[in-house]
């Protein structure tokens, strides 16, 4: 003979089975919001290191080819050697700013500013562009 309690808890068994996919329905948007956030801020995080790291590379670059017979090294070359460095923006949002200070002697300072326009991909909010940046700054060697 069965026993008299087993019905009632099937019926807990089948509710409980219930209120769990309604949590489970609560909790998913949340959860992956902040999944999305976290690898859209590793993303941008990747993106202002390479920025780093190119304004570095593009300021070694200067310093050396600075004072040159043939005129120090242009913008446009410093882009071309900034661009590829980037790996996590599109070519065209990369934009590089030159200063020579007093001039592109030996002994002078050269500033570069390396920015980037980094637009956001996250699913559940609006699309935004980040300005990251970074600047470095060395003196003429040659």
């Amino acid at each position: 003979m069965a026993h008299p309690l087993n019905g009632r808890r099937n019926q807990r068994r089948l509710a409980e089975r219930g209120s769990s996919f309604v949590e489970f329905a609560l909790v998913l948007p949340i959860f992956l919001l902040l999944l999305f956030g976290c690898v859209q801020l590793s993303l941008a995080l990747f993106t202002y290191c390479n920025t780093v790291h190119a304004s570095q590379v593009a300021v070694r670059y200067a310093i050396v080819h600075g004072a040159v017979a043939f005129g120090p090294c242009s913008n446009s070359q410093l882009t071309n050697i900034v661009t590829p460095l980037v790996w996590g923006a599109p070519a065209n949002s990369v934009t590089v700013a030159t200063t020579w200070y007093p001039d592109a002697v030996t002994g002078s300072t050269v500033t570069i500013n390396v920015s980037v326009a980094y637009k956001t991909l996250i699913p559940f909010g609006p699309f935004k562009t980040l300005p990251i940046g970074a600047t470095a700054q060395g003196t003429v060697l040659y």
